[in-house]
């Protein structure tokens, strides 16, 4: 009973919140972007957000309250997407044993178009999206043993040495070279279709391009 009663009051507490986020919202999309990343993903896109002038009442960026695995980041997406037009799903395929479920069970629920929910993956990590900032390359980042992430980070650190998880000001410190990352991202897509492929690639660019169309359409009508 004590539960029931503890989840009644969540569940109204979030309600209420939702009503007065919903008054100060902006005319264009609402969006709900969970990460597996507790810092280094959110920070980035939050980052990004405010770059791009986009208000945090129709852009929530988020954790997973679940943990970090792939499907937690999904299971807590599922919880909350029907509060907004556009959900996406930002997280790694690694070493993650979840990782080809959380796909499936993003494959297997039925999109509305009103209240979509997207995979935005990373292979093997978010990662080589900021490498591809600063160089084109389709290597196979496979570790022996170990986060084949660890490759994609040492390759990443010859052109920021100081780069660690959790890193802050890291969109701020390489956004001059995004339009670059973008065209790679591209280049990687189309290899990967023609290879037969995944690994490397990201899918970092679409939510990206996705978020600067916005900007671009709030321009346009603010």
């Amino acid at each position: 009973m004590g539960s029931d009663n503890l989840f009644h009051k969540c569940k109204v507490r979030r309600a209420a919140s939702l009503r007065r986020t919903a008054a100060r919202r902006d005319s264009y999309d609402t969006v709900l972007i969970v990460c597996e990343g507790e810092k280094t993903e959110p920070n980035y896109f939050r980052e990004l957000r405010d770059d791009l002038r986009l208000s945090h009442f129709n852009i929530e960026i988020t954790g997973s309250s679940q943990g970090s695995a792939p499907i937690n980041v999904v299971n807590h997406a599922l919880q909350y997407h029907k509060d907004y037009d556009k959900t996406f799903c930002v997280f790694d395929q690694d070493q993650h044993s979840s990782y080809q479920q959380a796909l499936d069970k993003i494959k297997g629920k039925e999109n509305s178009r009103k209240h979509s929910v997207t995979a935005i993956t990373s292979v093997p990590c978010f990662e080589f999206w900021l490498l591809l900032h600063f160089r084109m390359t389709t290597r196979q980042f496979a570790a022996a043993s170990g986060s084949h992430c660890e490759l994609v980070i040492k390759e990443l650190k010859e052109y920021l040495p100081d780069y660690r998880k959790g890193y802050h000001g890291i969109y701020q410190k390489i956004k001059t070279k995004l339009s670059q990352a973008l065209e790679n991202a591209e280049r990687v897509a189309s290899h990967c279709a023609a290879a037969g492929t995944d690994l490397p690639s990201t899918k970092i660019h679409l939510l990206v391009n996705y978020l600067l169309n916005l900007h671009s359409a709030k321009g346009r009508t603010g």
